[in-house]
């Protein structure tokens, strides 16, 4: 059986910082873990449904707020901020963004860690428990390497019409406690100045058969001081 339910405040105290810890620094066994995901959702056609998240928190929410993303046309984006959980249960919210949680037993349970309304979704349908099967499988081989603390899963969906040589690239207002994400064209993103914090994956043919091609999904980008934030205004666009 499939169990969904909200974050609370203790779900994000439990994530490292970006900018605080290391979480963004992966190592060998972080990169087999990926690796081992990318091979199984290939190997399930789930590849195209869910991308794999590397957890992480900017700043947390108050009690009885959720993470709810949304549209903006000017700049092409969208925005992440805590809303009142009270203000938003009529919305139809549905999680796109999801770690595994540990307290369900039977099945697989996840937290929903960022949601947004059902009407931004496009033709991508909400987690349902047709899911149930393919997320098991996630949480399995997670838990067998001891990473269900470290990655977690989100829904693949393009609300932006990213191109193929566009990642999203991310960075945090912390004054107005926001997220932000606008499209910006791979090349023109350097390494040195972002981490990638989403993957996906895609089946290349070959003479031995299916192979995984991993693919960035979602960059972190830093500030000159290797923040991964703007303070003091509103970010509007790719630094």
């Amino acid at each position: 059986m499939l169990t969904v339910r909200d974050h609370n405040v203790e779900d994000y105290a439990a994530l490292r910082d970006m900018d605080a810890t290391d979480v963004a620094v992966l190592d060998g066994a972080d990169r087999a873990c990926l690796d081992e995901l990318g091979q199984y959702l290939v190997s399930t056609d789930a590849c195209q449904r869910f991308g794999i998240w590397l957890l992480h928190k900017h700043f947390e929410p108050a009690a009885g707020e959720v993470f709810v993303e949304g549209v903006v046309t000017a700049p092409r984006g969208t925005v992440t901020t805590p809303f009142s959980r009270s203000a938003c249960s009529a919305q139809g919210l549905s999680p796109t963004s999801m770690r595994f949680d540990s307290n369900v037993s039977a099945g697989v349970g996840v937290i929903g860690m960022e949601f947004a309304d059902a009407a931004e979704f496009g033709s991508t349908s909400p987690v349902s428990t047709d899911d149930e099967a393919v997320l098991i499988g996630i949480a399995q081989r997670l838990r067998a390497r001891g990473k269900t603390e470290r990655f977690g899963v989100r829904l693949i969906r393009d609300p932006l019409g990213l191109l193929d040589n566009e990642v999203l690239l991310e960075t945090c207002d912390i004054a107005h406690r926001a997220v932000r994400c606008s499209g910006a064209e791979r090349h023109s993103v350097h390494a040195e100045n972002s981490v990638e914090t989403t993957w996906q994956w895609k089946p290349s043919l070959s003479r031995s058969g299916r192979r995984p091609i991993q693919k960035c999904m979602q960059m972190c980008s830093q500030d000159p001081y290797g923040n991964h934030y703007i303070s003091g205004h509103v970010y509007t666009g790719i630094r």
